[in-house]
């Protein structure tokens, strides 16, 4: 790369950098809205002459590949073949580059909180992806025979997601999961560890993974198990579920392996886990709670008007599952499970260690999802959940949309618009419990003012 950029030498961009530290880190102001917007427009810049030179770099280095080949014994006419080849594969890519990020601004159906990344997370990506095979396997407390593990890291990120449920080191274990489901399948699979001769019990509101785990479509349950109906609120029925629990353990059954949820998927709904909880110990029924908390689990405890859990401890659960994606808003599918108490497991030969997970290994960017993590429980604002969601709430009532809202929930249940308007905002439909299609807009940080008027523009004009 030439000494300057659009005009700056090194010096110059070195004395710039300087100027803004002194401003930013040693002093009580804050930098101006004009200076401000000329940093904004030098990193433009600089990630476009980026970008220029990657795109050099590929032209060039792509020799280097088709000349090895060459000395391997390809022809000219085979290597001109996988140019043309690559390099329409590359330009499809990158028009899929440019939709990706434009079909984001309009994503309003699902949990994944797709804010910008910092500087610093954006920079470990980059650094992330020049490494090789970082992979996890086994106890992430446990040191195996594989060297280029990330376990330090994963242990960091499972602590920061622990103190935010005020649970202090040494009273959990955890790993990283690929998801909510497999954290959910974990805790299903200890409850009957614990209680084999127990019975599973969630509502018709438990995210769909739950009821896939246990039913393999033959009624050939892998467990004993049971739907509860919910209340008027989308929550699980408290009395409905004790009246089960009761009526089984009359019948030889011996404990309850409950599945509760703290944002159900369609309404985000929170359902009672302490009443229910204290009710079981009442009478004397032993159980094991897993809550599936992957979408709110990952909100800061200081967010105001927001549905975060709050005293883990106190709720009376043995595991919880979050998802790193949703609310914090990682750039992979990946989630935290947490549990309050760990069982040993066998030493595995073959990785030098015990395997107290479902899948064994762990594929995710660690560095950056744990800078990630801690921006988003740490660094934010008390308002920043909940300035979207009351700027929409706002524009739907001004609208006279009618919605459904649960408490402080960010999920906002409408009848379901057009199917031009499903696809443009990627909406979830679903067939509500009376019968009606409805569809739900899940409202974020990342959401921009415009694009939410433009949504309810396009709902008042179908």
């Amino acid at each position: 790369m030439t000494d300057k950029i659009y005009g700056l030498s090194a010096d110059q961009l070195e004395a710039i950098h300087d100027s803004a530290r002194r401003r930013v880190l040693e002093s009580d102001e804050t930098l101006e809205a004009s200076d401000e917007q000329s940093l904004l427009d030098l990193l433009g810049q600089i990630e476009d002459k980026i970008t220029e030179y990657e795109r050099l770099r590929l032209q060039l280095g792509r020799m280097i590949d088709y000349n090895q080949l060459k000395k391997k014994g390809f022809n000219a006419s085979q290597l001109r073949d996988f140019d043309a080849e690559d390099s329409e594969y590359v330009d499809k890519i990158e028009h899929y580059y440019v939709d990706n990020l434009k079909k984001r601004l309009y994503m309003f159906g699902y949990p994944a909180n797709m804010e910008d990344y910092s500087y610093s997370t954006g920079y470990l990506r980059h650094l992330e992806s020049k490494m090789y095979l970082m992979n996890n396997c086994g106890d992430p407390y446990q040191k195996g025979n594989y060297g280029m593990d990330s376990k330090s890291t994963e242990k960091k990120i499972i602590k920061l997601v622990a103190e935010n449920f005020g649970i202090s080191e040494g009273n959990y274990w955890g790993y990283i999961t690929s998801g909510g489901t497999e954290s959910n399948f974990w805790g299903i699979r200890e409850g009957f560890n614990r209680l084999p001769k127990g019975k599973l019990y969630f509502s018709a509101e438990t995210h769909y993974s739950v009821e896939k785990y246990v039913f393999d479509g033959e009624r050939n349950d892998r467990y004993p198990y049971e739907i509860i109906p919910t209340d008027a609120h989308g929550r699980i029925s408290v009395e409905a579920l004790l009246e089960a629990v009761k009526r089984d353990r009359e019948s030889g059954v011996e404990g309850a392996i409950l599945v509760l949820t703290w944002g159900t998927t369609c309404h985000g709904v929170v359902d009672e886990v302490k009443k229910v909880t204290d009710s079981l110990r009442a009478l004397g029924i032993e159980y094991y709670c897993h809550l599936d908390a992957a979408h709110f689990g990952g909100i800061a405890k200081n967010q105001r008007n927001a549905p975060y859990v709050a005293g883990l401890h106190g709720l009376g659960v043995d595991s919880v599952a979050v998802s790193m994606h949703k609310f914090m808003g990682t750039a992979r599918v990946n989630g935290v499970l947490l549990a309050l108490t760990r069982r040993d497991r066998p030493v595995i030969d073959y990785i030098g260690q015990e395997d107290s997970t479902l899948l064994g290994s762990r594929d995710y960017l660690p560095f950056s999802t744990y800078q990630r993590a801690r921006e988003m429980l740490l660094r934010r604002d008390p308002e920043h959940f909940c300035e979207n969601v009351i700027y929409f709430e706002g524009k739907l009532r001004d609208a006279g949309i009618a919605f459904e809202r649960f408490g402080p929930s960010n999920t906002f249940i409408i009848a379901k618009p057009s199917d031009a308007i499903c696809k443009k905002y990627q909406l979830a439909t679903f067939i509500d419990s009376d019968g009606a299609e409805k569809a739900h807009i899940i409202i974020f940080p990342f959401h921009r003012k415009e694009i939410m008027d433009e949504l309810v523009g396009d709902m008042l004009r179908q």
